[in-house]
C-alpha cells in the first residue's frame, strides 16, 4: 500500500537557513532523533530540495538573504502543489509575525535562539498531527 509508506520513519525534514551555524545546529538536534535531514542555504535551495524529494515536515527561517520563509513556503505551495507541513523559525517573535504566519497557514512557530527540547517537542506534534493521527 503505498499511502501507508508515508508513514513510515524516517520522516524526511528540510531545514532551510542562510545562517550555516543555525542549520547545523538543527540538524544535529533532530539527526540524533532517528530523522533524515536535508539542508538548505536560501529559499530558492528549499524549493528545489521539495521539488526532487518528499519531504515530511520543513523548517524555514523567516529572513533568508534570496527571499523569506513566507515566501518559500508560497512558492512551494503554488508552484510544486506540496502542502508539506511547516514550521517558522525567526529571531523576531512578534504577535504581528505570528500572526502573519498562522494566516499563510503555517503548523508552528520557534524563535531563535531555540531550546533543542522545544524544538524536538514541535517537530514531533508537528508529524504526530500530520501522519500519525491520520493512518488508517
Amino acid at each position: 500500500m503505498v499511502a501507508r509508506e508515508l508513514f513510515v520513519r524516517p520522516y524526511r525534514v528540510l531545514v532551510s537557513d542562510d545562517d550555516e551555524g543555525c542549520r547545523e545546529s538543527v540538524r544535529e538536534a533532530l539527526a540524533g532523533q532517528g530523522y533524515e535531514m536535508r539542508l538548505a542555504s536560501c529559499g530558492r535551495e528549499a524549493i528545489e530540495v521539495v521539488r526532487h524529494h518528499f519531504i515530511h515536515v520543513m523548517i524555514v527561517d523567516m529572513n533568508m538573504a534570496d527571499m523569506s520563509g513566507l515566501d518559500t513556503v508560497s512558492v512551494i505551495r503554488r508552484e510544486i502543489s506540496a502542502r508539506v507541513p511547516s514550521i517558522l523559525m525567526s529571531a523576531d517573535a512578534s504577535r504581528e509575525l505570528m500572526s502573519e504566519a498562522l494566516s499563510a497557514e503555517f503548523d508552528s512557530f520557534i524563535a531563535k535562539p531555540f531550546d533543542i527540547s522545544a524544538l524536538r517537542r514541535i517537530v514531533e506534534e508537528v508529524l504526530r498531527r500530520h501522519y500519525e493521527s491520520n493512518v488508517f
